[in-house]
């Protein structure tokens, strides 16, 4: 941990001056491009261990660096509060608030570093609550006037780089009650502000948000704390500073910020350092997965497989910290002299680390992957950047170790092996540790392109007595020759699990002669063992403790820690279930909700559990601090066999049925329910991480729809981008109609919270709204944004920082709707008419709105309604805007998009634009086509070819040359499209299904047995079920939540919607002749689509192989080209929409356009009569508009370039 204390100022200056001398830089500097402003938030009379760390710890590194990047950066401490105020100056304020507002006047959006306790946490602000209680706080908290207006520039929603760090008020758990004065802590007058649930969760995202622990040290000779902090928060604060001035200053896409990688690797190196340093042996096991690493090119990965406890977790660790340590002198390099990344995970060595999704994230952020604009929604996205980024010939040489896959949360063993391309990069090596046989490597196995195997060894007798000898040693004993040649006489010595837990129990006889009984006794196998552990446990006195605590750690979560334990196990006469060990009617009594007259177990009882159990649980070594969990699987499933499966109570025989009677595991988990539904006032994150799953494990859905309705739980679960957790809980209660059902009671109690204001209303109607779409229930999502909608233009002021949110979100949701339909009909016209009006009235705004995050967020959202106006083409048009003025309109949209992108240097997005231009081009014309393949030049350069974009591509392109009658160049395109859709989403999704589908049609069989390739003959009738089948599986689907993809999934916004053919007339490029090599003649186009020449016979097979739009329920969501509209609702100055010139800075003479056009809109009204009711496929075909059209095929009849 890093200690922060004060102290002199000459170790500042010490560790200023170092850092500067580090960064290399010589007297000759070049001058300064930009100035970045740094605000430290603090309460007055506290955080000075916090500020003295960020002095010393901090500050050095972040000015050598902002210097490196020719950028002069300046900080300023702001306190506010005191128990003195009247010795504070106010002016000190008002200058500083005047620094601030300046910023802000000439958008150059400052930093904050807002440290707050978990106790007190916002400071409120007039308006936010009733005045009495501000009066209240204010009074509480010693604070000015002038702090209130300082702190509301610190906590500007619009302002995304402020980061609010909250001390855990668990450090005052440990300080003595007389020096607790010294520290910011809780009152009813904060109470009160909270009693609604947090601001700062409600108004920021869980990104920005870091809570951290701390280790009290003292007091020193000022009376200020001195605490040790984190090893992590250091390099969490670092990386966030560095995120944000790249993006503000640097016009870089900066790498996805997550607070939590730091302390999660931290925690994975602490695993692997301490196992690593155990491993004794297995040099011939490590040498071979070098030879893997090192030797040749491999292009599959590398399965480390053995029977549970044979050391497979030891060996990854010991290889992964040689390489590591290699790594940090530089010796870990390619012939090339590029050096290798070693990124290691360790399933079930923390708390979480058995979830696939967390562990793909942090590696693609590991590598640089993924920004805050593309960040995956959910695992099935993360799988398929993961699954891009490890088959891309451009990825920086790579070494990924996963141990002990098959541990893995059981929901997810299906999905998990996605991420693992069947052709792995020439420069990725991928390790992999499990158990033969299962879910996990049987489908690798089952692939063409297997994995290379490698069986880890029992042990040879060198290795065992080894290891024999250094674990006596630890308790100073030793074993005779004769008592060690008996004890490695067991077969089961060859497992390094059972030696060890043979030799803990060995430690525990003091003469011979009961060691020499013990040895011979010891049973075979690791589980037989373990069992007669809990069984001695149980014997001895006290064990009951011992068995309780290993029932509490399965039943967790996520672990626990030892105040948690301590507190839990206080009632002794209540630490088992009634009739867990005998059927005596007094066990009965365990059932009474009696109290313990102890609350805490004490301090002597638990250092005897601990020690006895040191070698069972987490953590290692002899401190007894941190979150513990069992230790290895083998144990767990131990102890889940002998004590969970039992019943609670003695059942009478001749009661034939027992199904009502729960089971031991119900009753550990209502304990543990129980307990932190109690403590939820306290620590709501702990709350949070295992109160719903223990409801959830019990099936009490009652309890578990409250919980998931307490506003608290609800700011913690969501996501703006996918609550892929909270859906998870909802499920568990019900439908998506059961979720919505009980939001809307909870938001009118809320509503009719006398102490909540409207701003608070709009808000909590918002999040509502968009978890309600990542459910898939768009009507009842509009409704819900309708409410807060009305709040903020009727109430608030319609201010333009949420305005510009809840206008994009409308339009998403009315996009959304359009989605549902398999063709594109006039009929859609009523819906897609308030897409394009709320998408540009957003657009509007957006351009006003200062920094580089709305920038890109208006690139994006201009390049989404350039897709809108193609549709609104392919829809016939309207009275209000022709089909010809809507292309045209669209190309001014996606040209100004294109031109956003390249000044952000965001590729991804660029590459996106180039090919939504494209599907704007007359179709199968030669600018088509180059702009097809400046896009798949990007695609290939960035993610190489195993992406979903590059698979948009490859159809998009075989398009152009079926369309031009070149099939047998199609054929090729449209065979690419089917195997990268097979590579990345899997052989039975419905896109890959779609993709082979093309390949079927008859056409391109008859290519397939010209060149002499395999044919998939499937029938015809068959296909046709099978497409049928699909689409009412995918509609069934709507229904179910947890599979929808949510309001982040926003490539699709831009790329699922490409159900339209191109009629509008332009003028094409001038093309580079190697482009229109091999394209068709002039003869007429052949009907080909997914529909065959006799409509009558495939209409029903067609929404199956084209443009259905029910397949964005399974989509992939690849996120690195993702469009994110309206996914913040904390964005944006504030400015009276009524009064703004909302482009009064055009760089751009289309800009005024753009203005013209949002001007009509808004004018004439989203509402606007539908004058093309029929939805009929024949009436899906849009008019020609010019002689350049007249030949082309109706749009129901021809392959679309697709977006999705």
């Amino acid at each position: 941990m890093a200690t922060g204390t004060s102290t002199t100022s000459s170790t500042e200056s010490a560790g200023t001056g170092g850092a500067t001398a580090a960064s290399g830089e010589s007297d000759d500097k070049p001058p300064l491009e930009g100035s970045v402003k740094l605000y430290i938030t603090s309460y007055t009379d506290d955080f000075f261990a916090e500020r003295e760390f960020f002095r010393r710890e901090i500050l050095p590194n972040l000015k050598s660096w902002c210097e490196a990047k020719h950028l002069a950066l300046s900080e300023r401490y702001v306190k506010w509060g005191s128990i003195y105020p009247d010795r504070r100056e106010a002016s000190t304020q008002e200058k500083i608030q005047t620094s601030i507002e300046n910023c802000y006047h000439h958008n150059n959006m400052p930093i904050f570093l807002n440290f707050t306790s978990e106790g007190v946490g916002w400071v409120p602000m007039w308006g936010e609550c009733p005045d009495e209680y501000v009066e209240e706080f204010i009074q509480a908290y010693g604070l000015l006037p002038e702090d209130i207006q300082v702190m509301s520039g610190a906590y500007r929603e619009d302002n995304h780089n402020s980061l609010f760090l909250i001390r855990s008020d668990v450090i005052l758990d440990k300080i003595p009650d007389l020096e607790k004065k010294y520290f910011l802590q809780r009152t009813s007058a904060s109470d009160k502000i909270k009693q609604n649930g947090d601001m700062v969760t409600q108004k920021f995202p869980p990104a920005r948000l870091i809570k951290y622990n701390c280790k009290y040290m003292g007091l020193d000779a000022r009376k200020h704390a001195k605490l040790a902090f984190q090893d992590s928060l250091g390099p969490t604060i670092l990386d966030f500073c560095k995120q944000r001035i790249l993006f503000d200053f640097c016009g870089e896409q900066p790498q996805s910020f997550n607070k939590q990688d730091n302390q999660v690797s931290l925690e994975h190196e602490t695993f692997k350092t301490q196992k690593a340093a155990c491993v004794i042996g297995r040099e011939d096991i490590i040498k071979k997965i070098e030879e893997y690493i090192f030797n040749g090119d491999k292009d599959v990965p590398l399965m480390l497989l053995g029977d549970p406890g044979l050391g497979k977790s030891s060996v990854m660790c010991k290889v992964a910290e040689q390489l590591t340590q290699r790594a940090k002198n530089g010796q870990l390099k390619r012939s090339d002299g590029r050096s290798w990344h070693v990124f290691y995970h360790f399933v079930g060595a923390i708390p979480g680390s058995t979830i696939v999704e967390p562990l793909l994230k942090r590696l693609l952020r590991s590598m640089d992957f993924i920004t805050d604009s593309n960040i995956p929604k959910d695992v099935n996205a993360a799988a398929q950047q993961v699954c891009s980024m490890l088959s891309n010939p451009n990825t920086q040489p790579l070494i990924v170790m996963v141990d002990a896959i098959n541990q893995f949360s059981e929901d997810q063993a299906s999905k998990i092996m996605s991420w693992v391309p069947r052709k792995l990069s020439p420069f990725v090596r991928i390790i992999f540790s499990s158990v033969s046989g299962c879910t996990q490597h049987v489908t690798l196995m089952k692939r063409e392109t297997k994995p290379i195997e490698l069986q880890i060894t029992p042990l040879d007798m060198n290795t065992r007595k080894a290891i024999v000898a250094n674990m006596l040693t630890k308790y100073g004993k030793k074993l005779s020759n004769g008592q060690l040649d008996r004890l490695l006489a067991h077969p089961s010595s060859e497992n390094p699990l059972w030696l060890t837990i043979a030799c803990e129990q060995l430690c525990q006889y003091r003469s011979g002669n009961a060691t020499a009984d013990r040895i011979n006794s010891l049973p075979e196998g690791v589980q037989n063992l373990l069992e007669e552990v809990l069984k001695r446990f149980e014997s001895d006195s006290g064990g009951l403790l011992l068995v309780a605590t290993l029932c509490l750690l399965e039943a967790s979560a996520a672990g626990l820690d030892e105040s948690e334990l301590r507190r839990l196990l206080a009632d002794e006469d209540q630490l088992m279930p009634p009739g867990a060990f005998d059927e005596k009617d007094e066990k009965e009594t365990s059932e009474k909700e009696t109290k313990s007259s102890s609350t805490v177990l004490s301090e002597a009882k638990w250092s005897r559990v601990f020690k006895t159990l040191q070698p069972y649980i987490r953590p290692y070594g002899d401190s007894c601090l941190g979150r513990m969990d069992i230790y290895h699987r083998t144990v767990s499933n131990a102890v889940r066999q002998r004590y969970f499966q039992k019943k609670v109570a003695v059942v009478d025989e001749n009661i034939e049925e027992e199904e009502d009677v729960p089971t031991a595991a119900d009753w550990w988990h209502k304990k543990l329910a129980d307990f932190f539904e109690e403590q939820s006032h306290e620590h709501m994150d702990r709350y949070v991480e295992e109160y719903p799953h223990q409801l959830m494990c019990l099936e009490d859905k009652t309890r578990l729809a409250a919980a998931l309705c307490d506003w608290r739980v609800f700011d913690v679960l969501y996501n703006e981008e996918y609550s892929s957790y909270l859906l998870i809980f909802w499920r568990k209660v019900g439908s998506a109609s059961d979720m919505i059902s009980n939001y809307e009671s909870a938001l009118t109690v809320f509503e009719e919270d006398e102490n909540v204001n409207e701003e608070a209303v709009s808000i909590r109607y918002e999040k509502v709204c968009r978890v309600v779409i990542q459910a898939g229930k768009y009507h009842e999502a509009l409704e819900l944004l309708k409410t807060a909608l009305k709040i903020e233009e009727k109430e608030l002021g319609a201010r333009a920082h949420r305005m510009v949110e809840l206008y994009a979100l409308m339009a998403e949701i009315y996009d959304e709707k359009l989605k549902l339909n398999d063709f594109v009909s006039p009929s859609q016209l009523p819906d897609l008419r308030k897409t394009i009006h709320y998408g540009r009235k957003s657009i509007a705004i957006r351009r006003t709105l200062p920094g580089a995050y709305h920038r890109s967020k208006l690139g994006m959202s201009l390049m989404k309604l350039a897709f809108n106006m193609e549709s609104w083409q392919a829809c016939g048009g309207g009275p209000e805007l022709s089909q010809a003025d809507a292309l045209a309109e669209g190309n001014k949209y996606i040209d100004k998009a294109i031109k956003i992108f390249q000044e952000l240097n965001d590729d991804g997005h660029y590459a996106e634009a180039l090919m939504t231009k494209g599907v704007l081009a007359p179709r199968g014309c030669m600018e088509q086509l180059k702009l097809y393949n400046d896009a798949m030049d990007l695609a290939m350069q960035m993610y190489g070819e195993y992406h979903i974009l590059t698979s948009r591509l490859y159809i998009n392109i075989g398009i152009v040359y079926e369309d031009n009658n070149n099939y047998n160049k199609a054929y090729e395109y449209f065979k690419k499209w089917a195997r990268v859709s097979e590579e990345i989403l899997g052989p039975d999704h419905p896109k890959t299904l779609r993709a082979k589908g093309v390949l079927r049609e008859s056409r391109y069989k008859s290519i397939a047995r010209r060149l002499g390739e395999a044919v998939d003959d499937v029938n015809e009738e068959e296909d046709n079920e099978e497409g049928d089948a699909e689409e009412d599986a995918e509609a069934v689907d709507i229904e179910h939540y947890d599979d929808q993809v949510g309001p982040s999934s926003n490539q699709r916004l831009i790329m699922e919607n490409s159900l339209i053919q191109e009629n509008g007339e332009m003028s094409t490029v001038n093309s580079d002749p190697a482009l229109i090599h091999g394209l068709g003649s002039s003869d007429d186009i052949e009907v080909n689509g997914y529909y065959d020449e006799d409509e009558d016979q495939d209409s029903e097979s067609g929404s199956d192989r084209e443009n259905s739009d029910n397949e964005n329920f399974y989509d992939d969501n690849f996120e690195d080209y993702d469009e994110q509209y309206m996914i913040y609702s904390d964005t944006g100055a504030l400015v009276n929409l009524s009064n703004v010139n909302v482009l009064q800075t055009s760089d751009d003479e289309d800009d005024d356009e753009i203005i013209q056009m949002a001007a009509r809109e808004n004018a004439r009204g989203p509402d606007v009569d539908n004058r093309y009711a029929s939805d009929s496929h024949e009436s899906s075909g849009t008019e020609s508009d010019g002689d350049d059209t007249t030949n082309q095929p109706n749009a129901s009849n021809q392959r679309q370039a697709r977006h999705n």
